[in-house]
């Protein structure tokens, strides 16, 4: 097994693990806050049953053999009434056995009831009648009862017939009070809020870096403001270096690709004027068929560069359902072999646009299917729930779909699948420029006719407005 796949969680795992580091932080720390809370409540717990229930078994092993030698000198009337008074009407002197659900203690624990049954007892109380029985020895016998009201029976033998102490045991073995309950949880309350606190403050400015990286991919870059621990303001800051650094360049770019086509049409006039006053007709006519390339090409250069500054975009609501039908007919009109669909739409398909933008963008892909592809040139317009999707398609060969990723690439010219007379490889990553710049997306793929299809996303006017 290779290195990646051991590294990777289990299916269930990355499951049931939240998403963001956020939410992982904080669960982390609530299930550590929570097992360290549960673990002291059930050491206090048991620390406390322990404690009460050794002072339990003293006080009652002591209480019970100052009372039977003290009954020893009463008169036997009188000795009921001894007990309910020295235990403050507590316990009581009883001339009978236990009753049948009693269970007595033998060496070997504790024997079924009278009654034949097994009664439940708690298991701190059957510690309890088995300490006091031991400390007692053999000299007394012991029985416990279970129910709402447990008692513990007592054998007092005074050489006549056996009495039997009756202690109730309630108030030796209190369970877990509510304030104690009430405590534990306003003290885990104030430490989950405190760990969800620290948890949020170490992981904005993760948060805010992820933001920044967003607008970074939009083309709307945005410097962060380093904060937090020491490690997060230092990858603030490189993040800070790395965006001046990356808009230096791309200045410097923008100037050469901006200056260099804008100062080649001087040239290219001229050369135009020149091409016209010679008399060679063969010689007249590739000159313009290379200079048309030229042209096309310094245009090409020009709307790259104008799709990619995302500021210079007016951007209104368009209707593109009818927007797309204006330009399509002018394009007919023309004479290019372009067909548009557009499905009946319940209601109008508006999108925020810049409509120069948006033509330059169309107009791309028309001019890209009819030279690299085959005509006809088919255009769609489907709106989704919160999208309408733009779709142009050939006949030609297409491209494969490995190629997909490299054709949005500036520059890249895919050579096995098209021709590139006349283009500078700029035409689908324009697309893609512009396509971003209108918050949308751009996705390639084979039209069922076996041609490339160009499927343009934009977002809804009401989805990006809300």
């Amino acid at each position: 097994m290779s290195n990646s796949k051991q590294a990777q969680a289990p299916r269930w795992l990355a499951w049931l693990l939240p998403r963001t580091l956020r939410a992982r932080l904080i669960g982390l720390i609530l299930v550590a806050v929570l097992l360290t809370q549960a673990l002291t409540l059930y050491a206090v717990t048991v620390y406390r049953q322990h404690q009460l229930q050794a002072v339990a078994t003293n006080l009652l092993v002591t209480s019970i053999t100052t009372l039977q030698s003290a009954i020893a000198m009463i008169a036997t009337p009188k000795r009921a009434m001894f007990v309910h008074r020295a235990s403050s009407g507590q316990w009581q002197l009883l001339q009978t056995r236990p009753p049948a659900r009693a269970r007595f203690l033998s060496a070997d624990g504790l024997r079924p009831s009278a009654d034949g049954h097994t009664h439940a007892i708690r298991h701190s109380l059957r510690r309890l009648s088995r300490d006091i029985n031991r400390v007692l020895g053999s000299t007394n016998q012991v029985a416990v009862t279970a129910g709402p009201q447990p008692y513990l029976y007592v054998s007092i033998d005074q050489s006549g017939p056996t009495q039997w102490l009756r202690i109730p045991l309630d108030r030796v073995d209190p369970p877990v009070t509510t304030p104690m309950i009430v405590w534990w949880l306003v003290a885990l309350a104030l430490l989950l809020l405190v760990a969800a606190g620290f948890s949020w403050h170490i992981t904005r400015p993760i948060t805010r870096l992820v933001k920044a990286t967003d607008q970074l991919a939009l083309g709307q870059p945005e410097p962060v403001v380093p904060s937090g621990p020491v490690e997060t303001q230092r990858l603030g800051e490189r993040f800070n270096a790395m965006l001046q650094s990356l808009q230096q360049s791309r200045q410097a770019q923008q100037t050469l690709l901006t200056g260099l086509p804008h100062d080649l049409k001087g040239p290219l006039s001229r050369m135009a004027l020149r091409i016209e006053m010679t008399d060679d007709e063969m010689l007249k006519l590739g000159l313009k068929r290379d200079l048309n390339d030229m042209q096309r090409m310094v245009e090409q250069f020009l709307d790259f560069m104008r799709g990619q500054d995302a500021a210079r975009l007016t951007m209104v609501p368009l209707r593109m359902d009818e927007w797309l039908v204006t330009q399509v007919a002018e394009e007919q009109r023309l004479g290019k072999p372009v067909t548009l669909s557009i499905p009946p739409v319940k209601s109008p398909v508006v999108i925020r646009a810049d409509a120069q933008a948006l033509r330059r963008l169309l107009l791309n892909l028309v001019d890209n299917a009819l030279t690299h592809g085959k005509p006809p040139v088919e255009v769609s317009l489907q709106a989704l729930t919160t999208e309408v999707v733009l779709q142009v398609s050939d006949h030609g060969l297409g491209i494969d779909a490995a190629d997909y990723q490299r054709a949005f690439e500036p520059f890249e010219r895919l050579d096995q699948a098209r021709t590139h007379t006349g283009s500078v490889g700029l035409g689908l990553s324009l697309v893609k420029g512009l396509a971003i710049a209108h918050g949308g997306r751009v996705e390639l793929g084979s039209a069922a006719q076996g041609g490339l299809q160009v499927s343009v996303f934009f977002p809804l006017a009401a989805q990006t407005d809300d």
